[in-house]
């Protein structure tokens, strides 16, 4: 699943990102701290839907939904 497809409160771990993204963009990712095995937490989003806030290596960090559906995910194991 994506970034874009988690629900207020749910946590995931970072498993990738979409195949067409771009360099430029997988390394502003990272540079974000969006990295492989890292936790996500999604906080909430803006009453129209967009952005959605997460929370990232203790990080507030608000990504459009276009680009939150750049980053895949995995449900994190109980």
């Amino acid at each position: 699943m994506s970034l874009a497809e988690m629900l207020d409160g749910q946590t995931a771990v970072l498993d990738g990102y979409d195949p067409a993204l771009s360099a430029a963009w997988r390394r502003r990712f990272e540079d974000l701290g969006l990295l492989p095995d890292t936790a996500v937490r999604r906080v909430s989003r803006a009453p129209l839907g967009d952005p959605i806030a997460f929370e990232v290596r203790g990080t507030l960090l608000c990504l459009r939904k276009t680009e939150a559906r750049l980053v895949r995910v995995r449900r994190k194991a109980a």
